[in-house]
């Protein structure tokens, strides 16, 4: 069986190594940046199933990655799960009005996040069966 794969698009680089350390300690394949260059490309390489996005990026924001992976016809199906410091409001409407499926807080609950990846990855692997 294949591996889940987790791309994270997060700049803080703690918040970046605890989340990635997490996320192999549960079994998931994890890659990801610490900045917007390149998003792109690497993201295509590595086909992830799920991405975790941080929408306070220097250089090209959270927003405008979630545009680009929708309006790309090799990402556009990828389920995006947002990340913020900012709790909500406008912000989130934005990023689900751009394709976010779901968002977390920061700091988070471990558990919950992993919930949340496996239920769309679930979501992506039986909706793409049928």
């Amino acid at each position: 069986m294949n591996k889940r794969k987790v791309f994270i698009v997060e700049d803080e680089d703690e918040s970046f190594k605890i989340l990635k350390k997490l996320l192999v300690s549960s079994g998931f394949e994890v890659d990801g940046v610490r900045e917007s260059k390149g998003v792109m490309e690497k993201i295509k390489f590595f086909k992830p199933d799920i991405i975790l996005m941080d929408l306070l990026m220097p250089g090209l924001g959270g927003f405008e990655m979630c545009q680009m992976l929708n309006d790309d016809k090799d990402t556009q199906g990828i389920p995006i799960i947002v990340m913020s410091a900012l709790g909500g409001g406008e912000e989130l409407k934005r990023a689900f009005a751009l394709g976010a499926v779901d968002y977390f807080t920061k700091p988070y609950d471990f558990r919950e996040v992993e919930k949340k990846i496996n239920k769309f990855i679930e979501y992506k692997k039986t909706s793409s069966e049928e």
